[in-house]
C-alpha cells in the first residue's frame, strides 16, 4: 500500500467545525454585540443537530484514490423554526432567499417536478395533464398533499390555491391598502409552499434551496439576517477517474422511504446518505462513519444564543480494493477500441456489424482478487443523475453489468476444463488421438446428431494438444461422450459452473447445462446423448458470466481451488496506518478444491501456448514486444440469439505459471480472435510495457 496522507482530510473535519463556529459565533455577535437582537420574544428553544461524519474513501490496490470527499455548503429552511413564524414572516424568508439566489446569480436545487398546476401565473391555475395522469408522478404527489393537508380528493385547483393563500395571508395589505405581494410574488410563494409539502418538510427537518453555496451567497443571505435560515456542511462524493470503474463504485443517495424501517434500526438518521450501488453499497457498513451532534440554543427569531458539541463525528473507514486501477482503464478502453474494430471489420451483419457491447475480468488466480472487471458500454457516476434517462433508454444498456450479470455460451473456452477432466479421468493422455472426419459421430452413422465443425475440412487424427489449439469440436464431443453428463457436472460444478463466485458485488449464478437443470426448469424433453456432445463443446444450456468465466480460469490456472472471488482487499479507519481489516485473514476462503495433477495440467497449458502461437489475429495483440511473457489462451465463437455468433477470449500469463487470469466476451464478435484485442490491453498494462508508458 502507498504511503497514507490524512493532510487533506483532518484538514476537512477541522474546516466542518470552524464553519459552524464562525456562523455561530457570527449569530452571536450580530446579537450581543451590535445591539440588532430581535425583540419579539425574550424566551429561547433548543434544537439537536446532526453534524454529518466523514465517509470513507476508496482506494485501489496501489493506494490511488478512486473516490473522494469533497466539502460543500448547502443552504436550507430549518422546520422548527420556519414554522413558529407568523405567516408574514415565513414570506418574507421564502422571498428573501429567492432575492438572495437572483442576485448572487446561483441555480436552486428545488425542481417543480411536483407542481400540479399549468398556467402562465397566478391567479390563471388549472390542473395540469400530469397532475390528473393516475399513473404520475405529480398524480401521486397531489393526492398525497390534499391528504395531508386536510383538503378532499376532488379538490379543485382553485380551491387548492385558495387554501395557499388564505394560510399564508398571501393577499394581506398594507395600512394604505396595497397588496404587500404581486401576482410574480404569489406565484412564487404557492409554488415554494406546495414544494414543501410534496417532499414533506415537516418529516425532514430540513428544506435544501441550494447546494455547492458560496462565500458571496453566504455573505448576501447573512446581511438580510434571515431566521429559519441554515447553512450546514455537507460531503459529496467525487469520482477520480470519471467515467472508469463506474460499475465497481456505485452510487450514494438519500435513504427511500421503502429502506427507512432497515436503516433506522442501524441507527442511521433520516436525512443519511447511504451506498446504493457497487462497493458504496456492499463496503457501506466500513465506509459510514458516526454522526456527530450539536445542541443549539435560539431565540424566537432562530437567532443563536449558544451552541454545545455533544458528540463529535467519527469518520468512516478508508476501503482499498483488489483492482489496478491501471489495469481498470485498459480493460474499459480495451473493450471499447474492441468493439469498434469489430464493427470496422463487419462486412455484414453476421460478421459482427451489430457488435455493440462486451465485458472483461481479470483476476489473480492465487487469490481471486479482481484485478479488472468492465462492462462496455458504461457511464459516468459524475453525470449518472442528468443522463439517467438516455442510460435507461439506450439499447445497449450501459447500466447493465455485463461482467457480473451478462449470461453467455462459454463456447469452446470449455474445452480447457474437459480436456484437464478427461486426462485426470483417465479417459485419455497426452498421446491419445482421436479421429476427427469434420462431424460427430461419423456423418456415415444414421441417427446421430451432427456435431460441425470445419465444414468440409478434417484433422484426421487429434491428440488433446491439437484438439486444444484447433479447437477439434469432434474430440471434445468424443470427451463428452466418454466421460457422460453425470460425470461432466460433477467436475464442472467443481470449476464453478453454475455457482456463485462469492463477490461483493453479487452477480448471477450462470448454469451449468445437464440433466440437473433440464429438471430444475421441469423440462419433459428428456436429456440425449447429442446434449451431451453440444454441452461438452460450451453450448446446450451453459450460460455464464465473464467474472464466472475467469474464476472457472482461476481455477484450472492455479491447479484447482477454487477461492471467493473479491473486490475487497483491506479496510483502514481515519487516522491509522495499521489495517483495521485484511480480507482472508480470519475467514475461509476456499469454496472448492479439485486437485489437478500437475502433468495434466501441463498438457492443458502446452494446448494454450499452442491457441496462441499458432493464430495470426491473436499475436496482432499479444505478442513479445508488448507483452514479454508466454501467454497461453482459448478461442470461443458461441451461437448467439442474434445473427451474429458472440465471440469470447480467455487466457493466462505467463501460460505455464500464471500470475494473471482474463476472461473476454464481445457480444456479436463474430469470431473469438477478435476478443483477444481487449486481453492484449490489459496484459500490456499489466506488465507496463506500453509505449505510451
Amino acid at each position: 500500500m502507498a504511503n497514507r496522507n490524512y493532510t487533506m482530510r483532518y484538514l476537512g473535519i477541522v474546516g466542518v467545525f470552524c464553519l459552524i463556529c464562525i456562523i455561530y459565533l457570527g449569530r452571536l455577535f450580530y446579537i450581543q454585540i451590535s445591539g440588532k437582537e430581535n425583540s419579539y420574544d425574550t424566551g429561547t428553544t433548543t434544537r439537536t443537530v446532526t453534524v454529518q461524519a466523514v465517509r470513507g474513501e476508496i482506494y485501489d490496490r496501489n493506494g490511488v484514490k478512486l473516490v473522494a470527499n469533497r466539502y460543500t455548503y448547502k443552504l436550507s429552511v430549518v422546520h422548527a423554526q420556519f414554522y413558529a413564524m407568523y405567516p408574514r414572516q415565513k414570506n418574507d424568508v421564502c422571498l428573501g432567499i429567492r432575492e438572495a439566489l437572483n442576485a448572487c446569480a446561483v441555480e436552486g436545487v428545488r425542481e417543480e417536478r411536483f407542481f400540479p398546476f399549468e398556467g402562465s401565473a397566478y391567479p390563471y391555475y388549472s390542473y395540469s395533464k400530469d397532475a390528473t395522469d393516475g399513473e404520475s408522478l405529480r398524480y401521486y404527489r397531489l393526492k398525497r398533499v390534499l391528504k395531508d393537508i386536510g383538503l378532499k380528493e376532488d379538490t379543485t385547483a382553485e380551491e387548492l390555491c385558495a387554501y395557499y393563500v388564505e394560510k399564508y395571508e398571501l393577499l394581506q395589505t398594507d395600512n394604505a391598502g396595497n397588496r404587500l405581494y404581486d401576482d410574480d410574488e404569489i406565484d412564487l410563494l404557492i409554488r415554494t409552499y406546495y414544494d414543501m409539502d410534496a417532499v414533506r418538510f415537516y418529516t425532514s427537518g430540513e428544506y435544501v434551496l441550494c447546494e455547492s453555496v458560496d462565500m458571496a451567497l453566504m455573505t448576501y443571505v447573512k446581511e438580510q439576517n434571515l431566521s429559519a435560515v441554515s447553512f450546514t456542511v455537507d460531503v459529496a462524493r467525487e469520482y477520480c477517474y470519471p467515467g472508469y470503474a463506474s460499475h465497481i463504485l456505485g452510487l450514494v443517495g438519500p435513504i427511500y422511504n421503502e429502506e427507512w424501517e432497515y436503516y433506522n434500526e442501524l441507527g442511521y438518521q433520516m436525512n443519511a446518505i447511504v451506498g446504493k450501488s457497487g462497493c458504496e453499497a456492499a463496503f457501506e457498513s466500513y465506509l459510514r462513519g458516526t454522526d456527530g451532534t450539536v445542541r443549539i440554543e435560539e431565540d424566537v427569531n432562530g437567532n443563536v444564543v449558544s451552541s454545545t458539541v455533544l458528540t463529535k463525528p467519527i469518520a468512516g473507514s478508508d476501503v482499498y480494493l483488489t483492482i489496478d486501477i491501471k489495469l481498470q482503464i485498459a480493460a474499459e478502453d480495451g473493450l471499447a477500441e474492441n468493439v469498434a474494430y469489430v464493427v470496422e471489420h463487419a462486412t455484414g451483419s453476421s460478421t459482427g456489424l451489430g457488435c455493440n457491447a462486451g465485458a472483461a475480468v481479470a483476476i489473480d488466480p492465487d487469490t481471486f482478487e479482481v484485478l479488472a472487471l468492465a462492462s462496455y458500454p458504461t457511464y459516468d457516476l459524475t453525470t449518472y443523475n442528468l443522463d439517467y434517462n438516455a442510460l435507461a433508454s439506450n439499447e445497449a444498456k450501459p447500466l447493465l453489468n455485463r461482467a457480473l450479470n451478462g449470461a453467455y455460451a462459454p463456447g469452446s473456452t470449455l474445452k480447457l476444463g474437459m480436456a484437464a477432466i478427461a486426462l485426470m479421468e483417465g479417459q485419455i493422455n497426452p498421446s491419445t488421438v482421436v479421429s476427427c472426419t469434420g462431424r460427430y459421430p461419423n456423418s456415415s452413422m444414421l441417427g446421430g446428431v451432427g456435431c460441425s465443425t470445419y465444414g468440409t475440412n478434417h484433422w484426421g487424427g487429434v491428440n488433446v494438444v491439437d484438439g486444444i489449439a484447433y479447437s477439434c469440436n469432434s474430440f471434445f464431443c468424443e470427451m463428452g461422450q466418454r466421460l457422460g453428463i453425470q460425470k461432466m457436472e460433477e467436475y464442472l460444478k467443481k470449476f464453478g459452473l453454475g455457482e456463485s463466485t462469492g463477490l461483493e458485488l453479487g452477480g448471477t449464478s450462470g448454469i451449468l447445462a445437464g440433466p440437473t437443470y433440464r429438471g430444475e426448469i421441469q423440462s419433459e424433453e428428456q436429456w440425449q446423448p447429442g446434449m451431451t456432445w453440444q454441452a461438452a463443446i460450451g453450448q446446450s444450456d451453459h450460460q455464464l458470466s465473464p467474472m464466472q468465466l475467469a474464476c472457472y480460469m482461476g481455477t484450472l490456472a492455479n491447479g484447482g481451488t477454487r477461492y471467493t472471488a473479491h473486490l475487497l482487499h483491506s479496510v483502514y479507519r481515519f487516522g491509522s496506518d495499521e489495517p483495521s481489516y485484511v480480507y482472508g485473514q480470519n475467514e475461509d476462503v476456499v469454496r472448492d478444491t479439485l486437485p489437478i495433477p500437475s502433468e495434466d495440467l501441463s498438457t492443458v497449458f502446452k494446448g494454450m501456448k499452442k491457441v496462441v502461437d499458432s493464430s495470426n489475429t491473436i499475436q496482432r495483440w499479444i505478442n513479445s514486444r508488448t507483452v514479454p511473457v508466454e501467454v497461453g489462451g482459448k478461442t470461443g465463437t458461441a451461437q448467439n440469439s442474434t445473427d451474429c455468433d458472440n465471440a469470447l477470449f480467455v487466457c493466462t500469463a505467463p501460460y505455464n505459471e500464471p500470475e494473471i487470469v482474463i476472461s473476454v466476451v464481445i457480444e456479436k464478435g463474430y469470431t473469438g480472435g477478435y476478443a483477444a484485442l481487449t486481453a492484449g490491453r490489459i496484459l500490456e498494462a499489466y506488465y507496463k510495457t506500453d509505449a505510451t508508458e
